[in-house]
């Protein structure tokens, strides 16, 4: 979403498309550097939970689990009890 943050640097584990992706986002203005940070200037959508927090976190993330909601709840608990699993 637009003004969320991600890492200005990624990691070097990260993988080719992961940077390719991050430096696209980049030249095409959705993410833009602000400091020592990384912006998002618009909202984007990704292919994947893990594409995104990849993304965000500039190394390579399981985004069923990266991802976490004000109460702590991971996206893959989240989704479990909304599937009744």
């Amino acid at each position: 979403m637009a003004g969320s943050e991600a890492t200005a640097t990624a990691a070097p584990s990260a993988s080719a498309g992961l940077s390719s992706l991050r430096e696209e986002l980049l030249a095409r203005g959705v993410l833009v550097v602000q400091g020592e940070r990384l912006v998002f200037a618009q909202d984007h959508v990704f292919s994947s939970p893990s594409t995104a927090a990849g993304v965000a976190l500039g190394r390579e993330a399981n985004g069923r689990t990266a991802w976490v909601d004000a109460g702590g709840r991971t996206l893959r608990q989240i989704q479990e009890v909304e599937s009744g699993g």
